[in-house]
């Protein structure tokens, strides 16, 4: 029940690689998603002599050798094997595969035809002893449906019929916690899981079920096969499965195994080492390039002990192929491979023992799959296991779930997925997870939260699993997308535990991936900075409009992985867990289900959830605002309030400019013919008067025009008015607008002018027309602030409101136009009471427009959503 996602350590250092012909700059897999590929593309590795296919013998094995556990070792030293004795000369050939993921239809064959066509040209005649076939793990989890929905018993067949003879145990081996790995996985492999570093809780002993290495005899050659696996499996897994065990450090494993190797009575030694690593490079340009990707790559490569002569490596599910210096013998290499991922490539390496008894790889290759075919009784079997599962498959997920309006994805870039970005597809997950909770015996959820990692692949309307139409899903398809059959329930977390889960976005500096984007569902509105530092990017969070409470309980749908904690996200380890008895496939499948039951296709929702206020156009500088008063406004009497914009660029809207004004008070537009503007084009109509009770009122923006801009407001006060006044305008992006991770506006900016109100008050404007209002920074007149999103009343958060303003209250005119000059003044009234002062809420088009552009801004701030305005 894990979602994989690699982590990385950075260091460097350096030395030779192979360059393989074929092989182009990035390597993925086609059309299966991109699994827990890091985003750096492979580069290709290089070219080597293969194994002399002249010193083969006619004779070849279908079956490939059997391996033994390290407790058989003796047996089969006393058979005839004579340890360390091999002549110089001898070679073996060893296959490798890693990070199959249960792709048996997509490359079943594939592997077996490759595996079978280099058995027969190697043979086992004259130097060449045969052929041994080894994985480097994660052989299963995270599969297609033809395999996961039986459980991946059809790949561990597969596997048992190509003659796998040994594998290390991967990350996703653990996906359904170590009983199952030690009991039904084991029990169905023919091979040894290896696992030196998996031990029991604060020891050191490997734990039971799991050996440190396995010997496997190719032709009487015997070999020692140490498997380790990623420390970072312990923050990829289910931690409930791996409760009771510890993940150490692999190399430290692999030294300690060769020494205790080295110790063993002469005549039952092996005659070669190979380390099967589930960890490996992110970044393949050069070798210097790979060890600095990786802390643990770097660690295994130049500390492993001298005695290892070969060793595989995996995870990353990246392509490549070098020779490292071998430590303390600067004169002798060792190959550094690993085979891609989904069974695209077959690693390669041909060992030759030389006068000293050290083996040195004379061959080295990657073996691309892709339309391999071979006539051989293994390469027929195999067909027949993955026909059979097909067979089985169709009939477990054909049936069709729901409808889709449109493809529902991921987020990519550059053609790769992108699980630093916000994904229509991560929403929809999460929106599912919360709605599912009503169809339980738990209480509802506030909200749900999910994983990117989580999200294997994407639902697309071409994709045609079986027979049915165009942009229908099925089961198989959905079960795609959500493979891992976590636990599906309810985290009751403090709220600022759930800030703490939003800040966790941000990995732990030694992970892969800085940053991982959880998908959230609609009730949540979160805006967070990029560049702030750690601990203090999330600058608010709002649910259902209304801010978070810090210290108010909160209900999260979400799924075991990340309940226990997974993917680093520790906060949500804070809150209890409840289980709702479904898995989360089965919470996604129910809600296709439901749209389908009421014929309603599922959509992705384009509205963005999280937005980055380092992209603000104010905060950057981009574009000022300012809002300018009178001096004074007399009672019952109008006076004129001017805005201000300068852009250096057009910024694209919708953007809603709200406007604020105390009881009594009302705003009117100046008439376009009064309207300074460097873009201004046709003539609008004069804007509608503001109803004396209104206390904030919302306008949209089609954009903010370039260079700059200038409209005057009229303000009414009423006939008993005295004291001061505020004017208050909040400018932000509006809910419709296509942001998509560049919101130009996602904090609420505020701006004010204050002005005096009396019967001796002089109503002229003040000779600049600036002195009294607030400027484009946010300083207001009078004491006012407003610094480009903070709270006037002292809010620290970019979004909340002055003066006790309308939190969440987002009254868009979604009936009025508006095009940055000007508007009309048909806005709509939908939405709710507004928390502020729960007065009826107008939208001015045209007057708002003018308040917007000069930049002063109530702090009504809601993003996306629309509440309710009642009449």
């Amino acid at each position: 029940m894990s979602k994989l996602v690699t982590k990385v350590l950075a260091t460097g250092a350096a030395v030779s690689m192979l360059t393989l012909p074929g092989l182009t700059p990035a390597i993925a897999a086609p059309s299966l998603g991109n699994g827990n590929a890091p985003e750096d593309s492979a580069t290709s590795p290089s070219e080597s002599a293969p194994a002399n296919p002249d010193e083969s013998a006619n004779e070849t094995s279908a079956g490939g050798s059997s391996a033994t556990s390290e407790n058989d070792a003796t047996d089969e030293q006393d058979s005839g094997i004579d340890a360390q004795a091999a002549p110089e000369g001898t070679k073996v050939q060893l296959l490798n595969i890693t990070d199959f993921h249960g792709r048996i239809s997509e490359a079943g064959t594939q592997v077996a035809s490759v595996v079978e066509e280099e058995r027969a040209k190697f043979g086992t005649g004259g130097d060449n002893m045969g052929t041994g076939v080894l994985s480097t793990g994660d052989n299963i989890g995270a599969s297609t449906y033809i395999s996961s929905s039986q459980n991946d018993k059809p790949t561990l067949d597969v596997l048992n019929a190509i003659g796998v003879q040994a594998s290390a145990v991967g990350n996703h081996e653990f996906d359904k916690g170590i009983d199952d790995l030690t009991g039904r996985v084991s029990d169905t492999a023919d091979f040894p899981y290896a696992a030196a570093n998996v031990y029991d809780k604060g020891t050191e002993n490997v734990v039971d079920g799991l050996d440190e290495y396995t010997i496997v005899d190719v032709g009487g050659v015997s070999i020692a096969v140490i498997g380790v696996v990623t420390k970072d499996t312990a923050s990829l897994v289910s931690p409930d499965g791996i409760a009771d065990l510890d993940f150490g450090d692999p190399t430290d494993a692999v030294n300690r195994v060769a020494e205790d190797l080295e110790k063993l009575p002469e005549d039952e030694q092996p005659d070669m080492t190979v380390v099967e690593a589930h960890l490996g490079a992110s970044s393949t340009e050069s070798l210097e390039d790979a060890k600095a990707s990786n802390a643990e790559f770097k660690k295994l490569v130049t500390e492993a002990d001298a005695s290892v002569d070969a060793m595989f490596t995996g995870h990353t599910h990246m392509p490549y192929a070098f020779e490292a210096p071998v430590p303390g013998e600067p004169d002798r290499t060792r190959p550094v491979i690993e085979a891609g991922s989904y069974g695209e490539y077959v690693g390669q390496v041909t060992m030759r023992v030389d006068g000293n008894s050290n083996w040195q790889a004379s061959g080295l290759d990657l073996i691309e799959t892709k339309d391999k075919s071979y006539d051989s009784e293994v390469v027929d079997k195999v067909a027949g296991i993955i026909s059979d599962a097909e067979e089985k498959a169709k009939e477990l997920g054909s049936d069709v779930s729901g409808t889709i309006s449109e493809d529902i994805t991921r987020a990519t870039k550059d053609g790769k997925e992108d699980r630093g970005a916000e994904s229509t597809l991560g929403n929809l997950v999460a929106d599912a997870l919360k709605e599912g909770v009503e169809e339980t015996q738990l209480e509802e959820a506030d909200f749900g939260i999910t994983n990117a990692g989580g999200l294997r692949t994407d639902l697309l309307c071409d994709d045609i699993y079986n027979n049915e139409d165009k942009c229908e899903v099925t089961v198989a398809e959905l079960n795609g997308v959500l493979p891992f059959a976590n636990d599906h329930g309810v985290v009751t977390l403090k709220g600022e535990d759930v800030i703490g889960v939003l800040e966790e976005q941000w990995q732990p500096d030694d992970a892969s991936r800085p940053f991982l984007h959880l998908g959230v569902s609609d009730d949540l509105d979160v805006v967070y900075d990029s560049d702030a530092d750690k601990g203090e990017h999330v600058k608010s969070v709002k649910v259902d409009g209304e801010e978070i409470d810090p210290n108010k309980d909160y209900r999260v749908a979400t799924l075991s992985f990340l309940a226990a904690g997974g993917d680093n996200y520790t906060s949500f380890a804070k809150g209890d867990f409840e289980q709702s008895g479904l898995t989360d496939f089965e919470t996604w499948e129910n809600y296709f289900n439901k749209h389908q039951a009421e014929g309603e296709d599922v959509a992705p929702d384009k509205n963005e959830r999280q937005a980055d206020a380092a992209k603000d156009v104010i905060d950057n500088g981009e574009l000022t605002a300012e809002l300018t008063g009178p001096k004074a406004i007399k009672p019952g009497e109008s006076a004129e309030f001017v805005l201000k914009t300068d852009a250096k660029s057009e910024v694209s809207g919708p953007v809603d400019v709200t406007v604020d004004l105390p009881d009594g008070y009302t705003a009117e537009a100046a008439a376009q013919s009064k309207v300074k503007s460097a873009s201004a084009g046709a003539t609008k109509s004069k804007a509608p008067e503001v109803s004396a009770e209104a206390a904030a009122k919302t306008i949209t923006l089609d954009s903010i025009p370039a260079g700059e801009s200038e409209t005057p407001v009229t303000v009414t006060a009423p006939k008993d008015a005295s004291g001061e006044v505020t004017v208050k305008v909040s400018v932000q992006a509006n809910v419709e607008g296509p942001w998509w991770d560049d919101n130009p506006l996602p904090l609420a900016h505020e701006f004010e002018a204050t002005v005096a109100v009396g019967d001796n008050a002089d109503a002229s404007a003040g000779d600049d027309g600036s002195a009294d209002g607030g400027n484009a920074d946010g300083g207001a007149a009078d004491g006012g602030s407003a610094d480009g999103g903070d709270n006037a009343t002292g809010g620290s958060d970019g979004s909340s409101n002055a003066g006790g303003g309308a939190d969440g209250a987002n009254a868009s005119a979604d009936g009025g136009s508006a095009d940055g000059s000007g508007a009309d003044a048909n806005g709509s009234k939908d939405g709710g009471d507004l928390p502020r002062t729960g007065f009826e809420t107008f939208n001015i088009v045209a007057a708002a427009l003018a308040l917007i552009v000069a930049g002063g801004t109530a702090v009504t701030i809601v993003r996306r959503r629309k509440l309710s305005i009642q009449s």
